[in-house]
């Protein structure tokens, strides 16, 4: 914790100044319940899960496995979502350990066909090779690539039947869209929705809840995509655990859809028009006397300032490292 003191006026010698006391250096932007959420209590039961409890050798989801650790207040009207985070860390455990046990041709053949309704399939690949990755923001950046990805596709439910409404909603999510009429704009609202309850079933997007879909859960997106946790502050789990996650969605959309009959539909994605909206993009783009051109120069100025400056904590430091080598390897 950052503790800032000012020193009274008489116990200061040679008149009236202040004084600024630094005591401890910040070790983290979590607050402690939220740190004892994501960092402590998926750890608390000590159990070996079976990985075949929870995942075919075909790569089929056991959800009723993983619904069976949720756990509901008495009144069974709400979800206790750090009983349920607790059930699920052994479970999450085990989920990681078989990603890291397989090949990357094992894991294109179990679960390749089930990413597909993500639109971004080849994302997933990349997902795996940071799981056991020594660079600590690649977790991180992972999953927030991951729930920024199941965040535009859990909408489509609703576009193949109402495309002339909601053609000009472009950035709401895909699987929605197929049975909704209006998409919510936050998250939560959306993993709440009666629309993906009918999809999926209640449980499941019960277990979505305590993962991204409420801020007293784990709420990984939130917390990753605002910048509070550091990447050792995340574990590499629960990014696997969204992985099969994701491919057990897509396993629960394809019967839906053969029930249905329906196809899902991606919407295409923005395109920026105008030119001063592409000035963040340094040596893609060129905008003549403008004041906000980003050039390598001023990443070099950025990244002395970074390691210099108290400004930028030292859990910090390895995000914004890795942040200036995406932009200037222009990958954005």
């Amino acid at each position: 914790m950052l503790t800032v003191a000012l020193a009274p006026e008489d116990a200061l010698s040679g008149g009236a100044r202040s004084r600024i006391l630094i005591e401890d250096p910040v070790t983290t932007c979590l607050s402690p319940p939220v740190h004892d959420m994501i960092c402590k209590l998926g750890f608390e039961v000590q159990e070996n899960r079976d990985i075949s409890s929870i995942v075919t050798q075909d790569g089929e989801v056991c959800w009723k496995t993983i619904t069976d650790c949720l756990t509901y207040t008495e009144s069974a009207q709400g979800l206790d979502l750090g009983g349920s985070v607790r059930l699920l860390g052994p479970v999450c455990e085990a989920v990681h350990l078989h990603l890291l046990s397989l090949s990357k041709a094992q894991f294109e053949v179990r679960y390749a066909p089930w990413f597909q309704w993500t639109g971004v399939p080849e994302l997933f690949p990349e997902i795996m090779d940071t799981l056991d990755s020594l660079e600590s923001p690649a977790v991180s950046l992972s999953l927030m690539k991951l729930t920024s990805c199941l965040e535009r596709a859990l909408g489509d439910h609703h576009w193949a039947h109402h495309h002339a409404i909601v053609a000009q909603l472009l950035f709401e999510l895909q699987v929605f869209l197929l049975i909704g009429k209006e998409c919510p704009f936050l998250l939560r609202d959306l993993l709440a929705s009666e629309e993906l309850a009918r999809v999926f079933g209640p449980p499941v997007m019960d277990v979505l809840k305590v993962f991204i879909g409420s801020p007293h859960g784990l709420n990984l997106r939130n917390v990753l995509w605002h910048g509070f946790a550091a990447p050792q502050e995340l574990p590499p789990k629960y990014c696997a655990m969204m992985v099969l996650l994701t491919a057990g969605l897509g396993q629960l959309l394809q019967g839906h859809l053969r029930q249905t009959g329906r196809t899902l539909a991606h919407r295409p994605f923005v395109t920026l028009t105008n030119l001063e909206d592409l000035i963040v993009f340094p040596g893609k783009y060129h905008i003549a006397h403008s004041p906000l051109n980003v050039t390598h120069e001023v990443l070099a100025v950025l990244e002395e300032v970074m390691r210099k400056s108290a400004f930028v904590l030292k859990p910090m430091v390895p995000c914004w490292e890795a942040a200036l080598v995406k932009f200037k390897s222009h990958r954005y």
